[in-house]
């Protein structure tokens, strides 16, 4: 028998980009639908286990927005294309794919139930669940491309694996600098407020990433900031160096002084 939460619960933990007092609102406005019903209250308890649904105008997430910005900035053109959404979650980096055109999308997590149920019954979406990207060696239909969005840990270490899985050899990434911070001198509490310890995780971020060939060829901050307020970036990587790291490095000098 599936363990019981409050809704409120349940939505915090499969929609991690929406504070809990945005989500308490959705429910009371009706824009939650649990197992085919709207409900309106966000402290009733159900099964953990529920399907669960929101009704948002664009994406099942705000990820979504965040990629489509990239995407549209950078002119990149996904339709007809196959690929991987590592830390895929509720689904919003895969909604994307899939509404400008996307042929499949492999979306891969660690955790499980936790992608909208409109993509869950998706067949362009090919699921899988509980499983560490590092553990996978190859997808069919094989990947072109990759769009990544790790959480609790850095996209250090993981940006080389990822190329490697996808013929195109490409991926954008959100870098979240709340996972980058390395710094153990100073009390972290889980927002980067101060421009200057942004620019250096970010920095750190560049550095780490050309060390494992895994080139930051563009980069942009996010649209929208993290839950939790931290400022995201948008970085397109690739497994050539098409600019150098220092013209890279000024960009982002230049886009946080000016947030």
């Amino acid at each position: 028998m599936s363990s019981r939460k409050t809704l409120l619960d349940i939505l915090s933990q499969r929609y991690p980009d929406f504070s809990r007092k945005e989500l308490s609102a959705m429910v009371m406005c009706g824009e939650v639908m649990v197992n085919g019903e709207t409900l309106r209250f966000p402290r009733i308890v159900i099964p953990e286990d529920s399907i669960i649904s929101l009704k948002i105008k664009d994406y099942v997430s705000r990820g979504g927005v965040k990629l489509e910005f990239a995407l549209k900035k950078w002119n990149i053109g996904v339709a007809g294309k196959v690929f991987i959404d590592v830390g895929a979650s509720t689904g919003g980096f895969t909604h994307c794919l899939l509404k400008h055109g996307a042929e499949n999308v492999h979306a891969v997590d660690v955790g499980y139930n936790l992608i909208d149920y409109s993509l869950r019954q998706d067949s362009r979406v090919l699921l899988h669940e509980r499983i560490n990207i590092m553990d996978v060696k190859e997808l069919f239909p094989e990947p072109q491309a990759a769009v990544v969005d790790l959480s609790f840990r850095s996209i250090t270490g993981a940006a080389s694996h990822i190329l490697n899985l996808v013929s195109e050899k490409w991926l954008i990434a959100l870098i979240k600098p709340q996972f980058e911070w390395q710094d153990p001198d100073k009390r972290f509490r889980g927002v980067i407020k101060d421009k200057g310890d942004l620019l250096r995780v970010m920095k750190n971020v560049v550095d780490s990433l050309w060390e494992e060939k895994a080139f930051v060829t563009k980069t942009l901050p996010s649209p929208i900031k993290g839950r939790k307020g931290n400022v995201e970036f948008l970085f397109l990587i690739q497994d050539s160096e098409d600019k150098c790291r220092e013209e890279i490095l000024e960009r982002l000098k230049f886009a946080v002084k000016t947030l």
